[in-house]
């Protein structure tokens, strides 16, 4: 018999997600609430018409599912093999308030600032948190199209690229293949939130 000292809790098991494979579907009952360990997903939602946005993209550290039963708010697609563990207690409790201030950030972004503003900061953000050092800046690793882009900032598609424009010639993005930006900006933002990080991680 395998005597464990007292006090010390064991890990939940690792749950492992193929690319392509939905860890939550819109709609449906949410069957945990994990924290990535690593890879990345798609969150999507499909809106009364059947249109699917792309609504973010949620790496390691990020939360992705909800509380048990309930049902989820977006489909989460693994883009890269995946990695997740479950959250319980007050971990499961930090990443919900973190999640809520990521949201209220995030909808505080549609309010405050113009197209070209907004999609710096979304491009900012997602080389934060998923981003890959490259020459001069921060790669972005996922293929992102203009509608893509113009679905997570809340414009058309033709905003959108006159938006990219300004932002290249600024100097702030460099297109690196269809579709894969450099981020070159430096500036700070708040969306990813310091208990997300600590908590390890809540989809949409």
């Amino acid at each position: 018999m395998v005597v464990r000292p007292v006090g010390v809790v064991e890990p939940l098991p690792l749950v492992v997600v193929r690319t392509g494979h939905t860890a939550v579907r819109q709609g449906e009952p949410c069957p945990d609430l994990w924290s990535i360990e690593s890879g990345v997903f798609a969150a999507r939602m499909v809106n009364a018409e059947g249109r699917s946005f792309l609504m973010d993209l949620y790496g390691p550290g990020d939360p992705v599912g909800g509380p048990s039963e309930l049902p989820a708010s977006v489909t989460a697609t693994a883009l890269r093999p995946a990695r997740l563990r479950p959250l319980r207690g007050e971990d499961a409790l930090d990443a919900l308030n973190a999640l809520a201030a990521r949201i209220a950030t995030l909808t505080a972004d549609l309010a405050w600032f113009g197209v070209t503003e907004r999609i710096e900061r979304r491009l900012c953000d997602l080389a934060s948190r998923i981003g890959h050092p490259a020459s001069g800046g921060t790669l972005i690793p996922i293929r992102l199209t203009q509608d893509d882009l113009a679905s997570m900032v809340g414009a058309t598609r033709e905003t959108t690229n006159r938006a990219l424009q300004t932002l290249f010639a600024r100097g702030v993005l460099e297109r690196q293949g269809r579709g894969r930006y450099v981020v070159r900006s430096q500036l700070r933002l708040v969306t990813a939130a310091p208990q997300l990080r600590r908590a390890g991680g809540l989809a949409l």
